[in-house]
């Protein structure tokens, strides 16, 4: 690098990949995502002559057999035997892992500047550098060491921690909200804003008067002291009698764990009841230790018992599925095909996933429940909370995509999903086949717990403060090691975020108050409208609500409409971006009308789904049926005529 011209990966004007030498403007780019994209492939690319390196090494031993070894041969031949050891026995990765770990963007840098190709370009960007510098050191020596000390309000008051630890539908929530019930005050944590919802309307039911506080709606009952939230609601300045934070294995999971965390550090609660799996107990009795607090642990067990189901050891679909099964599928195309070959085998079915509006969920949940539909075809959403009348889990796939790459379903999944088989006082028995793989569900099933490592750690609030771009602040943050056994987990969505918005203008004090908007980045038409919304206040400006809401109105639907779910999902998806732009920076009489028109697309879902005609896959070039099963877009019948027609004089 000091000295080689440096090659790098680019589209060019057509759309293709092809090498192109690194260019003045593109090396602040370079410099800044050279760790995250080091792989074998690039470190090949970026040091072709990898072997000769390690040859100088080499030379410097004393070990005979090893100098023997390179004057035998011509360098360029002992160079591709290193090469080629290095990648069948897998050190090519120790090399990739080591410069993940020491090649930062301050040290690629100044390499850079020793290049005398690109030493003069470089120094445009000396001035950056330096800052990124002040800002890497600002924000480690802000870090504590440890980390309950970024939690000070909590450290005032002495807490006591009761541990519901055990398998689901072992009762776990329900012991902890029944204490909840009985205190003065207090607040349920869920990790879905359906089971806030759920909560929220049990204890109004049960006659305590409690408000429901989500990233996207708020009910305030009056008179209520109890509030049932989603995690990443709670507000730590806020002190309660009891607060339940439920499901707090979560604190492990990479996107969101750093929400459990901060409220197992700093809830300023008296009485803190923590919901978890067996495997969360080592990481979360070592965090309420960390915080000088005491705590007992309340071991559960599952009411009923869980068996593999024998007579359905091959299981046929749909000839074997059954009254009282939940289906389980890992996407929402998924969830519509199998439900649409259920209908038209005349199975009515509730279906389940993360993308329907949250009532909808629990409007198709309730008819499940109540009996109106047979069975419920889900993705793993399923699995966190929801308290159904399952006789039978169906694993209809073990592979699922995690946001990164597509991987078989892990022990703590698998253990999570199949719990909700054997709802207790309903059956004597819960029951868990597979379409594939069933013995691999059965190993899974029935394995060790294997004990969480790790619990995430979110950056906290004050630091986007300093003196720094946020995307910059929130990159530096990542960068730096975590803790004993925190990590800082994956926070590459608010960077992504961060960065579109300082590209439309840089103005941090309204863009750390922005990202507060939760949005998901993936979804081209809630995202479209949240850069707009933002490009419009950043110059001065307010949105015209009333124009967006028009846009995205389920009026703009037709029931029959092939399209007709996804396009209300994503209008539906919009409406609670206006309910938490307009909560925070709008006016609150124009929250109802947002609400109002969130319930009608809700209703027009409803409508639809109560039809039971959910269209089949089909052929995208002949319309043909496809079974759910099948992987691609397109029939054999039409893959065959186009591979013809594709051949040399056709």
């Amino acid at each position: 690098m000091r000295t080689k011209k440096i090659y790098v990966d680019l589209r060019n004007e057509y759309g293709k990949t092809e090498k192109q030498e690194l260019s003045g403007a593109r090396i602040e780019f370079f410099c800044r995502d050279f760790q995250k994209k080091m792989n074998q492939t690039s470190l090949l690319q970026l040091m072709p002559d990898i072997g000769d390196v390690i040859i100088d090494v080499l030379w410097e031993s004393e070990d005979a057999d090893v100098l023997n070894f390179l004057s035998d041969g011509r360098k360029k031949a002992v160079s591709k035997v290193i090469v080629k050891y290095l990648r069948e026995s897998g050190h090519i990765k120790d090399i990739v892992a080591f410069i993940k770990e020491n090649a930062t963007e301050h040290v690629v840098f100044e390499q850079l500047m020793k290049n005398p190709r690109y030493r003069r370009a470089a120094k445009r960007y000396e001035k950056n550098m330096e800052a990124k510098k002040l800002l890497f050191e600002n924000i480690e020596n802000s870090t504590p060491n440890d980390y309950t000390e970024l939690f000070p309000l909590a450290r005032e008051i002495k807490r006591r921690f009761i541990l519901h630890l055990g398998p689901t539908n072992s009762g776990k929530t329900y012991q902890a909200m029944e204490d909840l019930k009985s205190a003065d005050n207090g607040i349920y944590l869920a990790p879905l804003r359906l089971l806030a919802y759920e909560q929220y309307e049990r204890m109004n039911r049960e006659g305590v008067p409690c408000s429901m506080i989500t990233g996207e709606e708020r009910i305030l009952m009056p008179g209520s002291f109890h509030q049932s939230s989603t995690i990443e609601m709670l507000d730590l300045e806020e002190e309660w009698d009891i607060a339940v934070i439920d499901e707090a294995q979560m604190a492990a999971d990479r996107q969101r764990g750093g929400y459990w965390t901060s409220a197992i550090l700093g809830v300023r609660a008296k009485t803190v009841h923590v919901c978890a799996s067996q495997d969360a107990e080592a990481l979360l009795t070592r965090m309420i230790k960390s915080c000088g607090d005491t705590y007992e642990i309340q071991y559960h067990d599952r009411k009923t018992p869980l068996v593999m189901d024998e007579s359905a050891r091959d299981f046929d679909f749909p000839a074997d599925v059954k009254k009282g099964d939940a289906l389980i599928v890992f996407s929402r195309r998924d969830v519509h095909s199998v439900a649409a070959e259920l209908q038209q085998h005349d199975i009515k079915c509730s279906i389940i996933y993360g993308s329907l509006p949250y009532d909808v969920r629990h409007r198709e949940a309730r008819k499940f429940a109540d009996g109106d539909t047979d069975v419920v075809v889900a993705t793993d959403a399923i699995g966190m909370g929801m308290n159904l009348p399952i006789r039978r889990i169906v694993f209809l796939q073990t592979i699922k995509f995690d946001g990164i790459d597509e991987r078989p379903l892990n022990s703590s999944e698998v253990k999570q999903i199949a719990g909700r088989a054997g709802r207790y006082g309903i059956y004597d028995t819960g029951y868990v086949t597979s379409y594939y793989d069933y013995e691999t569900i059965e190993g899974l099933l029935f394995s060790r717990l294997i004990p969480l490592r790790q619990v995430m750690i979110n950056i906290p609030e004050d630091f986007l403060h300093k003196d720094g771009r946020v995307s910059e602040i929130l990159e530096t943050w990542n960068k730096i090691p975590a803790e004993k056994y925190y990590n800082k987990g994956d926070i590459s969505e608010k960077i992504t975020v961060a960065r579109a918005l300082e590209k439309i203008r840089d103005n941090r004090k309204l863009i750390r108050k922005y990202i507060r908007i939760p949005i998901d980045d993936g979804n081209k038409d809630t995202f479209r409208v949240y850069l707009d919304f933002y490009g419009i206040l950043v110059n001065g400006g307010y949105p015209d609500l009333d124009r967006t809401m028009a846009e995205y109105s389920e009026k703009n639907v037709g029931e029959e409409d092939k399209n007709a779910l996804l396009m209300l999902e994503t209008s539906s998806a919009v409406y609670d971006f206006l309910y938490s732009f307009t909560r925070i920076f709008g006016s609150e009489d124009d929250l109802d009308k947002i609400l109002d028109g969130k319930r009608e697309i809700s209703e027009k879902i409803f409508r639809i789904l109560d039809k039971q005609e959910l269209n089949l896959r089909s052929c995208a070039y002949c319309g043909k049926k496809l079974n759910w099963s099948y992987k691609y877009n397109m029939c054999q019948e039409c893959f065959r005529k186009r591979r013809y027609m594709r051949r040399p004089g056709h």
